[in-house]
């Protein structure tokens, strides 16, 4: 079977929800060449009722239907997962692992002979808007990645590097868009301080995250030259980036992108 032929997902979460309806979206298969295997029944039905998904309980059911094979688990559950399915895959097929923590040398230890491929995308790609890093294994051809690349490229952004910079992926745009989520709490109760309504407080503060980043992406302009577009000198953006400075504002970030790709380290060794 080729790879390209039919794609199938172990775990039918929020993850292969948004990248299965993205691959559809983009035109680059039918929902019908999309198996899910999920089992809640609940959870199943809803994916074959919602996009058209084929769906099963069985995940050897799938992986047998599928030329490309998302591992899209918890990564403590991948274990118990790829005993019952190894004997369906094969060198013809691809499995793609966006299990957190999961290393290419021990899924290449419990599948030898297929490629592999070991991915890190996030949240925001339920939107399409995501980003993701890719690491290719041992086997797995140019056309392979990308393939991979493509089906990453439904829901947003994808780059590829080598494995030994995952951890530190995690820590940034793994984890990244829960920094912002905190950023923009701590916004919004800054101007509920200042007396703005709390409704209106979280409506300025959402405005204002997307309209940046969409100067981040749109303009071409570096963060830096963006914010020096924003702060005259002496004027009320200067005293809050002082401000900023002050309570080590960079080292906090810094500090929190270490400490979850740290964290991810442990996670991958345990």
């Amino acid at each position: 079977m080729d790879y390209r032929s039919a794609i199938s997902f172990i775990g039918g979460g929020n993850m292969a929800e948004a990248l299965a309806g993205g691959i559809v979206r983009a035109g680059i298969l039918p929902a019908e060449l999309i198996i899910i295997s999920e089992p809640r029944a609940d959870r199943s039905e809803y994916l074959k009722q919602t996009y058209g998904f084929t769906t099963t309980f069985e995940n050897r059911q799938a992986a047998v239907g599928g030329g490309t094979i998302f591992l899209a688990v918890k990564p403590q559950v991948v274990p118990g997962v790829l005993g019952p399915m190894a004997d369906s895959l094969g060198k013809e097929k691809l499995v793609i692992s966006v299990a957190a923590g999961v290393s290419l040398s021990y899924l290449q230890q419990r599948l030898p002979g297929t490629p592999v491929i070991r991915a890190m995308p996030n949240t925001p790609a339920l939107l399409g808007c995501g980003a993701t890093v890719i690491s290719p294994g041992r086997g797995v051809q140019a056309d392979m990645t990308h393939w991979a690349v493509e089906l990453f490229k439904a829901v947003g952004s994808c780059h590829i590097l080598p494995e030994d910079l995952m951890d530190a992926v995690t820590g940034l745009s793994g984890s990244g868009p829960a920094y912002i989520f905190r950023m923009a709490e701590a916004l919004t109760e800054a101007g509920m301080a200042e007396g703005i309504p709390e409704e209106t407080a979280g409506e300025l503060v959402r405005q204002t995250i997307l309209g940046a980043a969409r100067m981040m992406v749109e303009t071409g302009k570096t963060p830096t030259q963006l914010r020096e577009m924003v702060t005259s000198p002496g004027g009320t953006t200067q005293a809050g980036m002082e401000s900023m400075e002050e309570s080590n504002f960079d080292e906090s970030v810094v500090e929190a992108v270490m400490a979850a790709a740290k964290r991810a380290r442990e996670l991958g060794s345990s």
